[in-house]
């Protein structure tokens, strides 16, 4: 799995999460933590851009549903950033196309902050 963080936004107020590969128990933990770092630094607004991720486990779904409520109980959102085919498939059956909102342009994905 690869997995990076940059800032973006005019106050760099919103936490751009990168993952790539596979999110499985070798590398769900990292995937956590990294998120944890993000909400640690004060920052509760998040695009998870998980356009090159091949495979997600249960545990790595887990770690999205925490993360989209600890941003929402701080007054910010988590949305996700082009879920491939087989990623937004599974995003739809365990219902979480009905409670994050999920874009295939960032540019939308940073607006819908404001």
């Amino acid at each position: 799995m690869e997995i990076s963080v940059s800032r973006i936004g005019d106050m760099e107020e919103i936490a751009m999460i990168r993952v790539s590969g596979v999110v499985d128990s070798e590398t769900v933990e990292r995937f956590g933590e990294t998120l944890e770092k993000v909400f640690e630094e004060g920052c509760y607004n998040i695009i998870l851009n998980i356009d090159g991720v091949t495979y997600i486990n249960t545990a790595g779904l887990s770690i999205i549903a925490d993360a989209f409520k600890k941003a929402s109980q701080n007054r910010g959102s988590l949305k996700i950033l082009k879920a491939g085919d087989a990623i937004r498939e599974l995003l739809d059956v365990v219902r979480f196309t009905k409670i994050i909102d999920i874009y295939e342009d960032e540019e939308e994905a940073v607006a819908s902050f404001k």
